[in-house]
Parts: C-alpha cells; structure tokens; sequence
C-alpha cells in the first residue's frame, strides 16, 4: 500500500513537472515572439503576433520596416541635433506606417493590393533612408555629412506624402 502511495506520488510530481516545464517554454517563446514583432525595441505593435514569420505581404511588409529599424538603432554615430531629429522621424514614418500595415491587411483583397504596392514603395523610401541615413551619420566629414542627411530628410518628405495619399 506504502509502496501504491508512493509511485503515484512520484509519478503526480513528474506530470506536474513536465506541465510546468511546458508552460514555461510556451511562455518563452510567445515573449521570444513578441519581441521579434517590435518594430522598435520595447515598444509594442499593433502587429499580429504570426506576422514575426507569416509569409504575407504585409508580414513581409512589416519585418521589412522591422530589419530597417534594426538597422537604424545599429549605427554607431555621434547624434547632433539634425541627426537626432532625423532618427525620430524615421522612428515615427515607420510606426505610423506600419499601424496604416494592420489596417490594410483588414482590407477585403481586391481592395488590399493597390494600398500593398503604395506601402511597399514607401518601405523602400523608408529601407532607402535609413541606409542614406547610417552612410551620413558615420561620415567625419561634416558639410558630406549635412548634405546626406539633407537627402534623407528629402526620403521622409517623400515617405510623408505617399502616406498622406494612403489616409486620403
């Protein structure tokens, strides 16, 4: 009888273990998830989570816009004043486009791809200014330095646009 007790104690606390360590794998990897989702570091997205590794277009979209940011926080440069606005600007272009992402991706699908191939040329306004932007920011030369970032302000003005047509 002692013995009965005991295996079915012993095997009680194996099941239970075994759902713990599923439960916390689980919990690791929708967290894992989450975070591959952000399009910034730390700050959440309206994205569905599946989009980290869907193969639609506006998961695709979305990871893009994820890669340029990656991208942006990657670049180790002084920060001036110009630099630092720009950064914010790209930062804002990128969330504000990929909230316009979320809401396209409601869309029925005969309405969905005139918006996708529009979002798409703006992601790469967008992919385009932040390389314009890592090659500025890295340069020792400053008027070089001026005159690129004057050309990535030019993307975002651009960027801007095609997404004021996008909510018009």
């Amino acid at each position: 009888m002692d013995i009965v007790v005991a295996v079915i104690l012993i095997l009680a606390l194996l099941v239970g273990s075994a759902v713990a360590v599923v439960a916390v794998v689980n919990h690791r990897q929708q967290r894992a998830l989450t975070d591959a989702n952000q399009l910034i570091p730390g700050r959440p997205t309206r994205a569905p989570r599946s989009w980290a590794v869907s193969h639609d277009p506006e998961a695709r979209l979305h990871r893009r816009l994820r890669d340029a940011m990656k991208a942006l926080y990657a670049v180790n440069a002084v920060d001036t004043g110009t630099t630092v606005v720009l950064r914010a600007d790209l930062e804002q272009t990128a969330l504000d486009l990929d909230d316009h992402l979320v809401a396209v991706a409601q869309l029925a699908p005969n309405h969905r791809d005139e918006l996708l191939a529009t979002i798409t040329t703006t992601v790469e306004s967008i992919e385009a200014a932040v390389a314009r932007y890592a090659t500025a920011a890295t340069m020792p030369d400053s008027t070089t330095l001026e005159a690129d970032l004057a050309t990535v302000q030019h993307h975002l003005d651009v960027t801007r646009e095609v997404q004021r047509r996008l909510t018009a």
